[in-house]
């Protein structure tokens, strides 16, 4: 039987940075706890496509690949960023970057800032752009490196560590608040995030870790001169839980646990962006399966992004298993295609959808209505 990987030293590598010791903590607290939201999902459960029992389509031809950032993805799926800067995050990046290049889709990474403050952590990031050259690759770094000062050079440094395709800045100013070493002055954030956007030769694109970006945020990220949004909303994991796991002290542990729900539920924050931005839309946040998946793309999602599921497939050493869970996600996608009669990604987000439950009362909230969607015509 292969043996697990697990989050600890590996290969004789310690770890070296609060930063990367942090990351570590992150990923094992995800592997042994139960970190979902609890009272929120990402309500894609009241989402439902119309059934096409006369669909004249054949099956494997339908086309699921689309350009995402400049790039042909075989598959709307990117591998969300979750973690660099230590000897576990080394493997783990190894690993998925060979199924990214592989498979042909896209890989995100976790935040860069370990990379920038130890030269050894950068090993971790670097391989990614070695096993996958010709894959779509999007660096990371966060608001809070931001404000304190990253420059243009750091900038241009984060895309070649992994010769990235697009940058996403990281918004996580909930998991931030429940660190005690965490960075919550963001004062200048968005006048010192444009200066960047227009310093960078590649894409950037906002990213939210786990709560969703509300229509405020998408009028000020459209502002801001974003190419792309990547939503993880609320619903999947709650990165206010993994602080409230990790936190000794009684304040942000009880805090944490208090705000363990926070956001917008991920359809809404989807559907809150496609109303209010033309760039490319990653849908992400708990994104578990491929109807899943499909139902963000008939949101108006170009691409969706999923990170839990493909931590779990990794953890025998087998990037065989991988690719096997990703097989059952995209035969997923291709059956919901084949249902409702779509033949393409963009014959799916033309598809007639009806919205229930407490993702139509939300929609009603903010002004939209939810039986248009029911009324559109493939």
């Amino acid at each position: 039987m292969e043996s697990k990987i697990t989050p600890h030293e590996i290969n004789g590598k310690k770890e070296t940075t609060i930063t990367s010791e942090r990351k570590l903590a992150h990923l094992q607290i995800c592997l042994e706890h139960d970190v979902q939201g609890r009272n929120i999902t990402t309500g894609l459960e009241d989402i439902s496509f119309v059934h096409h029992a006369t669909t004249d389509l054949n099956m494997e031809d339908i086309d699921l690949s689309i350009e995402l950032f400049g790039k042909k993805l075989q598959f709307p799926l990117v591998i969300s960023g979750m973690t660099g800067g230590h000897a576990f995050a080394q493997q783990l990046n190894d690993y998925l970057s060979q199924v990214a290049e592989k498979t042909q889709i896209g890989m995100g990474v976790g935040s860069q800032r370990a990379a920038l403050e130890d030269t050894q952590a950068r090993e971790s990031f670097e391989i990614v752009k070695r096993n996958a050259p010709t894959a779509l690759k999007i660096g990371n770094i966060g608001a809070g490196q931001i404000v304190e000062g990253l420059s243009a050079v750091d900038l241009k440094d984060i895309v070649s560590m992994i010769d990235a395709d697009a940058l996403a800045f990281h918004f996580n100013p909930l998991q931030e608040s429940i660190q005690p070493e965490g960075d919550t002055n963001l004062q200048d954030l968005m006048d010192k995030v444009s200066k960047l956007i227009n310093a960078s030769s590649i894409p950037i694109l906002a990213k939210e870790v786990g709560s969703g970006f509300s229509k405020f945020d998408i009028v000020r990220i459209k502002k801001a001169g974003f190419t792309g949004i990547d939503i993880q909303g609320a619903g999947g994991t709650s990165w206010a839980g993994v602080e409230s796991i990790r936190a000794e002290d009684p304040k942000y542990k009880n805090t944490g646990e208090v705000f363990w729900d926070w956001g917008l539920p991920t359809a809404i924050s989807t559907i809150l962006a496609k109303e209010q931005f033309n760039g490319h839309i990653i849908g992400s946040g708990g994104v578990r399966n491929g109807l899943e998946v499909a139902k963000l793309l008939a949101l108006g999602a170009d691409a969706a992004g999923m990170a839990i599921p493909f931590l779990f497939a990794i953890q025998e050493n087998s990037i065989e298993k991988s690719i096997k869970f990703l097989e059952e996600v995209t035969y997923q996608i291709r059956l919901a295609c084949f249902l409702t009669g779509s033949q393409t990604i963009n014959d799916l987000r033309t598809v007639p959808l009806i919205i229930s439950g407490k993702t139509a009362e939300l929609l009603r909230a903010f002004g939209i209505n939810p039986g248009e969607y029911s009324s559109r015509q493939n």
